[in-house]
């Protein structure tokens, strides 16, 4: 669009309303206006340029974790999406043109130093100024950035995420030093958990046994045959509750040698703290 620019250098309210626009006393075009305060400065649009060819060409990537912190058992890496717009300008016209290009401001992104610098910066928006001589290309490239965040607790993390995290480059030898600390003391509290279920399903093995031998002392009716198999039964359950006193005092001290390596996990996990820049 052809457009202008008007300051308002006045003490008093410019009313809005309709405006022309005349260049060298002919007839260029038309627009709008709202009432412009004193000092305001307000960009005009008054008729469409059919001399500037615009197009635009967008690149986006995401670049790799560049700060990694680990506090209170979390840890957080920091990454950033990068965009590109280009701005490609042809002038096909036989007079110079300045032209102002708008470009949205996005609360998450931030304009990157190797980029344009803007003009000025309106309202949800950036104001970039291109000067373009006739019949010739002229490009406008808009860098920005957007941080981005992931986290992991690390009472959960996995040796599979480590090696994913060190082929992606989001961690360095300490820090994977750091967390397979943690991982391996996760292991052992893992594996005492397992010895513990594995002690509760003999207990409850047994139990099942001794229903079955009680069901079938039950229905004894006391011959001599019968008898044995009383006797028998009867020392087949001295031999399991021998068992079961056995497996209990495992279960008890596997319990607290799980209970002590879960605070020793959880210590581990508070202890550290790390604030790299890769």
């Amino acid at each position: 669009m052809r457009a202008l620019w008007v300051n308002n250098a006045s003490s008093l309210t410019l009313d809005g309303g309709s405006f022309s626009v005349l260049d060298s006393n002919t007839f260029a075009g038309e627009g709008l206006v709202e009432a412009i305060k004193p000092g305001e400065k307000r960009l005009l649009s008054y008729a469409t340029d059919l001399g500037l060819l615009v197009d635009t060409k967008l690149e986006n990537a995401r670049e790799r974790v560049t700060r990694v912190r680990i506090y209170r058992g979390t840890m957080t890496t920091t990454s950033e999406e990068r965009e590109k717009k280009t701005y490609i300008v042809r002038n096909e016209d036989t007079t110079p043109r300045t032209l102002v290009i708008e470009h949205p401001a996005r609360p998450e992104w931030k304009l990157r130093e190797d980029g344009s610098k803007p003009e000025e910066k309106a309202v949800g928006l950036y104001r970039f100024r291109l000067n373009v001589e006739p019949k010739k290309t002229e490009r406008l490239v808009v860098n920005e950035a957007k941080p981005l965040y992931s986290q992991y607790e690390l009472n959960v993390v996995t040796n599979d995420q480590i090696e994913f995290l060190l082929r992606q480059k989001s961690i360095n030898a300490d820090i994977e030093k750091a967390l397979r600390t943690v991982t391996a003391q996760k292991k052992v509290v893992a594996d005492l958990d397992g010895t513990i279920k594995e002690h509760q399903k003999a207990i409850d093995q047994i139990f099942t046994d001794q229903g079955r031998l009680r069901e079938n002392m039950k229905a004894l009716k006391g011959s001599a045959e019968e008898r044995a198999l009383l006797q028998r039964y009867t020392k087949q359950l001295d031999e399991e509750e021998t068992q079961l006193d056995a497996l209990r005092k495992k279960k008890q001290d596997t319990e607290a040698q799980q209970k002590l390596a879960n605070v020793v996990l959880q210590n581990t996990i508070q202890e550290v703290q790390m604030d790299v820049t890769l």
